[in-house]
């Protein structure tokens, strides 16, 4: 008999910090890396599992990263145009 095993949150957390990273390449890692632990930490402020409220994690951490991405994009066009 074989045991089906789930992973663990931790590396639930570890992999969508990784995709993130290759989606949102031109944001720093460790950016990358306290944004989804920041949405992690907010799922268990409201008593989520890690493993059960992934969705949730990856919603709060990507919007968070878009806004990151863009403000950096806009920094960059402001001091190249002026």
């Amino acid at each position: 008999m074989s045991v089906v095993r789930r992973p663990s949150p931790l590396a639930l957390v570890l992999d969508l910090t990784r995709r993130l990273a290759e989606e949102f390449e031109s944001v720093p890692i460790p950016m990358v890396t306290r944004t989804v632990r920041s949405a992690a930490e907010a799922a268990q402020l409201f008593g989520e599992d890690i493993s059960s409220s992934m969705d949730t994690i990856e919603r709060i951490a990507r919007e968070d990263l878009v806004a990151i991405r863009d403000a950096a994009d806009e920094q960059t066009r402001l001091a190249t145009a002026g």
